[in-house]
């Protein structure tokens, strides 16, 4: 259960950035984070962790939303672009195992919805 290390970090972020804010909002309505495939997170442990994690914090009763970034790579040999079936990490075109990863590994915060009186 990795997610609860990872929701760690993004709990600690959310509560720095929420602090940065200047006038101080009201409350945190939701946290909002970008995540690539290759981190196989479980969306439902995450929001667990996030749940768990936020008690007392600046971030009590906010939600997590999380947007999922497909693993995309791209072919060395004949060049193609796209979106591939994770775990096989084969062009869909030539069926060549030489190819790098273009997107799937994100894992950010993307912004904060605040609300404000």
């Amino acid at each position: 259960m990795h997610e609860f290390s990872i929701c760690k970090n993004i709990v600690d972020a959310v509560i720095i950035e929420y602090n940065k804010l200047d006038p101080k909002p009201e409350k945190l309505v939701a946290t909002r984070i970008i995540v690539g495939r290759l981190h196989q997170i479980v969306p439902d442990t995450l929001t667990m962790a996030y749940e768990v994690l936020i008690k007392d914090t600046v971030a009590a009763n906010s939600r997590l939303e999380i947007q999922f970034v497909e693993v995309q790579c791209r072919c060395k040999d004949c060049r193609w672009e796209g979106i591939i079936d994770f775990p096989f990490f084969i062009c869909k075109q030539c069926k060549s195992g030489n190819i790098e990863i273009v997107k799937g590994r994100e894992l950010h915060l993307e912004n904060l919805e605040v609300e404000y009186t």
